[in-house]
């Protein structure tokens, strides 16, 4: 009987738990919009420090960015034919291209993977990969539209000029 009565103060409190964690979470949502709106309206804006924007920017630009169109049939022709000499394959099964990069070593592997990630960064456009000791394969493709966009080509554009240093 005891442990009836223990399941049950259990189970309401899980309830209990799980109805606070929506509340707060809404609440947060809510401050944030608020904030959004406060800074984008305010004459303080113009005298923050650029960095305290960086959340309340990136929120903004994530609802607002402008979605990747898909490489036209000409644009594939003209620009994948460079990526396909270079040893870049189309995958099967999907709109993407891939390649697969062997390095002397692990630390060669990891330097080239460093500086794909920081342009890939800067670009807002990250790789699939995969790593195993001196081994890179990269997989590009653009999420957004589904399938090989301008940011493909020139993130993997990228990739081979830093791969033949």
């Amino acid at each position: 009987m005891m442990f009836r009565s223990i399941k049950k103060i259990t189970a309401h409190t899980d309830i209990t738990n799980s109805l606070q964690m929506r509340t707060s979470f809404s609440l947060l949502l809510h401050r944030l919009q608020t904030s959004v709106r406060f800074l984008s309206t305010s004459s303080l804006s113009s005298s923050l420090p650029s960095t305290s924007h960086r959340l309340f920017s990136s929120t903004i630009a994530v609802s607002a960015r402008k979605k990747m169109p898909l490489l036209t049939e000409s644009e594939r022709t003209e620009q994948l034919s460079g990526l396909k000499s270079a040893g870049w394959k189309l995958v099967e099964g999907r709109d993407a291209i891939q390649k697969t990069f062997m390095f002397k070593d692990f630390n060669e592997a990891f330097g080239f993977m460093t500086r794909v990630g920081l342009k890939a960064e800067k670009m807002d456009h990250h790789p699939e990969w995969f790593n195993v000791y001196n081994k890179v394969d990269i997989t590009l493709s653009t999420h957004d539209c589904g399938g090989l966009s301008p940011n493909d080509v020139k993130l993997a554009r990228f990739i081979e000029s830093i791969a033949k240093n």
